[in-house]
C-alpha cells in the first residue's frame, strides 16, 4: 500500500493500521481512502484478530484531507453543480471508512499524537478507544477552510462533549490539547507522549485476552442508534442470552468459582 500500512496481527491477535504520509501529516487522499477500504475488508475477514489498532507515522495523527486533493476536484470540476455532485458522492466514499470500523466485531483503539484534525478526529472518533497523548493538538478545523465537518463528527461531538463545547468547536475552530479531550470525555484515556505507544499496546492486549463474543456483543449494544428505555432493556436480554448460550460466559463464571483467571482466548464464542 502507498499510503498505508498494516501489520500483524501479532502474538497477542492485535491488527496494527499505520497511517503512513507523514510527509504530508497523514492528511487522507484518494488513495489512502481506497486503501481504507481495503485494510478494513481485511482487517474484517481475519478470524484471528482480537483488537485494531490505528495509529499515524511521523508527527501526527492525520491532519485532515489535503487540500491538494480537494483542489483537484475543484480544477476538474468548475460547474458549480458538477462540483456538488462530485464531491458530494467523494464524500459518501469516504464515508465508508466510517461505516466499516462500525461494522467490525473487534474492539478499535485509536492511538493519538500530534496533529489530529477535520477527518482524523472523525476517525479517531468512530473508534471504540481513543487513548492520546497530553499534548495532541485536536480541532475540526472545517470552518476555517470554509466547509461543513464530515465523517461523522457532528453526531459524535455532541454526543460525547454536548452542545455547546460542540458549537465552539465546530463554529469558532477552537484547538484544544490532549489533556482537556479526556477531561471532556471527548477522548478515552490522556498520557504523556513518552508513555503513549506502551500505554495503548497494554490496552490493546488487555482487550485481546478477553472474552472476544461478549466484547463484539457489547460494542453492538454501545453503538447501537438510540433506543426507548424498553427497547434498549430487550436488546440487552437477548444479547445476555446469546453469552449465556457460548462459551465465554460459562468459563467466565467457573473461572471465577474457581478462584483462577478466565481462559477466554482459547473460546471459541460458539454455542456449546
Amino acid at each position: 500500500m502507498e499510503t498505508l500500512e498494516l501489520e500483524g496481527p501479532d502474538e497477542d491477535q492485535m491488527m496494527t493500521l499505520v497511517l503512513n504520509r507523514p510527509g504530508q501529516l497523514n492528511s487522507l487522499d484518494g488513495t489512502m481512502v481506497r486503501e481504507l477500504d481495503e485494510a478494513l475488508a481485511t482487517v474484517a475477514a481475519d478470524p484471528t484478530v482480537r483488537v485494531l489498532r490505528i495509529r499515524g507515522a511521523g508527527r501526527g495523527f492525520m491532519a485532515g484531507g489535503d487540500l491538494r486533493w480537494f483542489a483537484g476536484m475543484f480544477a476538474d470540476h468548475p460547474d458549480s453543480e458538477q462540483r456538488r455532485k462530485a464531491v458530494t458522492e467523494q464524500i459518501r466514499t469516504v464515508h465508508r471508512t466510517i461505516t466499516s470500523i462500525d461494522a467490525l466485531s473487534v474492539p478499535v483503539v485509536a492511538q493519538v499524537h500530534g496533529a489530529c484534525a477535520g477527518f482524523g478526529l472523525s476517525l479517531a472518533l468512530a473508534c471504540d478507544l481513543v487513548i492520546c497523548s497530553t499534548t495532541a493538538k485536536i480541532t475540526l478545523a472545517y470552518s476555517g477552510i470554509g466547509t461543513s465537518p464530515d465523517g461523522g463528527s457532528t453526531y459524535q461531538l455532541t454526543r460525547l462533549v454536548g452542545r455547546q463545547r460542540a458549537m465552539a468547536m465546530a463554529l469558532l475552530n477552537e484547538r484544544i490539547d490532549g489533556a482537556t479531550a479526556e477531561s471532556w470525555g471527548l477522548f478515552s484515556k490522556a498520557v504523556e507522549a513518552d508513555q503513549l505507544e506502551q500505554q495503548t499496546v497494554e490496552i490493546c492486549r488487555q482487550l485481546a485476552s478477553g472474552p472476544h463474543e461478549a466484547l463484539a456483543r457489547t460494542r453492538r449494544l454501545l453503538r447501537a442508534a438510540p433506543r426507548s428505555l424498553e427497547e434498549t432493556l430487550e436488546a440487552e436480554a437477548i444479547s445476555f442470552g446469546d453469552c449465556a448460550a457460548g462459551n465465554e460466559f460459562p468459563e467466565g463464571v467457573t473461572a471465577f468459582n474457581d478462584k483462577r483467571p478466565a481462559d477466554f482466548r482459547s473460546m471459541t464464542g460458539g454455542e456449546s
